[in-house]
């Protein structure tokens, strides 16, 4: 649903192909659905979605290397500029087995619409 959206990168899955669980290689087994939304108010999706009926989270919203048990006085905030954009960029979606297409349709176009507007 997400794939000719510019500003959300869904995730891809990975498999080395001597070494793959399925026939197809075509299958996950994520255990969360987190996307990047590019060009977004992530903060402000995610209260888009809450308001509209759809849990949402960001599960790491503070990157290692600001966490307390890793503060370290070498760590240089530059070294970290890609961790640094994604921490903004994050958010994961409702991913179970009792979401029907219906429920599923209505989370993409909730989330296309805002990235959209």
């Amino acid at each position: 649903a997400f794939t000719s959206e510019e500003n959300i990168i869904t995730p891809t899955g990975f498999c080395d192909a001597g070494n793959s669980i399925c026939d197809t290689c075509d299958c996950h087994v994520f255990h969360q659905y987190t996307l990047r939304v590019l060009n977004t108010d992530r903060d402000a999706l995610v209260k888009h979605l809450n308001d509209n009926g759809i849990p949402c989270g960001v599960y790491y919203p503070i990157p290692l290397h600001l966490q307390k048990a890793y503060a370290d006085e070498r760590y240089n905030e530059a070294d970290f500029q890609v961790t640094n954009q994604l921490v903004k960029e994050v958010i994961s979606l409702p991913m179970h087995t009792e979401l029907d297409d219906e429920q599923i349709e209505f989370i993409t176009a909730t989330v296309i619409n805002f990235v959209n507007q």
